[in-house]
């Protein structure tokens, strides 16, 4: 039987941008474009004010990044989290990525800030405390990143997944409902070295640097992609 995922996304890129990259829902087809032999992908620009019609249309929901603050009070973003605690309570499957992550951690019952560490940026390697059943088996997962936002206190039931000394709450899972991953496993490399360096003169120099020779290396965006697929296919 065909599934169907609602993909929310949370952003508009910026202008110079948009043109080459398209958006973040687009990424996210392109990343899970294996999928559509099992999944029908609708995006919904949700900071436009777009929604399913109903819970019922979609089995899962998976929430972008965005330049904006989860925990922000935007009319936008409160309508937003209102909803994802409706699916909640509907036990409906929640995918969020960055500000998706933080976003699920704040509506339902954690804490997600601005975070006093500064920026991270570029490709972050984290080291894995719980190997859910969905995940390979691994020690250490890389993602590229791009957050100055965190998630601070876990909400109710949540179980940490990976994370480091810079952040250490990078994923978690509420087990059958919520994956929460901070990380970009949609960005490629192109995408995140112009997003760098559009915002370069308003980020610190030797961060830029050091994100800029961080980004020659591989990152684990497909395996987490993978990740993503099994956790919602292998949910009851």
């Amino acid at each position: 039987m065909i599934k169907r995922l609602a993909i929310l996304d949370a952003d508009i890129l910026y202008d110079p941008l948009r043109a080459t990259y398209g958006s973040y829902g687009q990424m996210f087809l392109d990343l899970l474009a294996d999928w559509q032999d099992e999944w029908q992908m609708q995006v919904y620009s949700v900071i436009n004010g777009e929604y399913p019609a109903s819970m019922g249309e979609f089995d899962a929901v998976l929430i972008t990044g965005s330049k904006f603050d989860s925990f922000a009070d935007d009319d936008w973003i409160v309508r937003l989290r209102d909803y994802v605690c409706e699916l909640y309570d509907q036990k409906k499957p929640m995918i969020g990525i960055c500000f998706g992550h933080q976003l699920l951690a704040h509506a339902l019952g954690g804490k997600a800030g601005r975070s006093d560490k500064g920026w991270g940026l570029g490709v972050m390697r984290y080291q894995v405390a719980d190997k859910a059943e969905f995940m390979d088996a691994t020690d250490t997962v890389d993602l590229i990143v791009s957050h100055q936002d965190q998630v601070s206190d876990l909400p109710p039931g949540a179980t940490r997944l990976w994370g480091n000394d810079f952040c250490i709450n990078a994923a978690f899972v509420i087990p059958g409902q919520v994956l929460a991953i901070q990380g970009h496993p949609e960005f490629t490399t192109n995408y995140a070295q112009a997003l760098l360096s559009y915002r370069k003169d308003r980020l610190p120099g030797d961060a830029v640097e050091k994100a800029e020779q961080s980004l020659q290396q591989t990152h684990d965006g497909a395996a987490v992609a993978r990740w993503m697929r099994r956790f919602i296919e292998n949910l009851p």
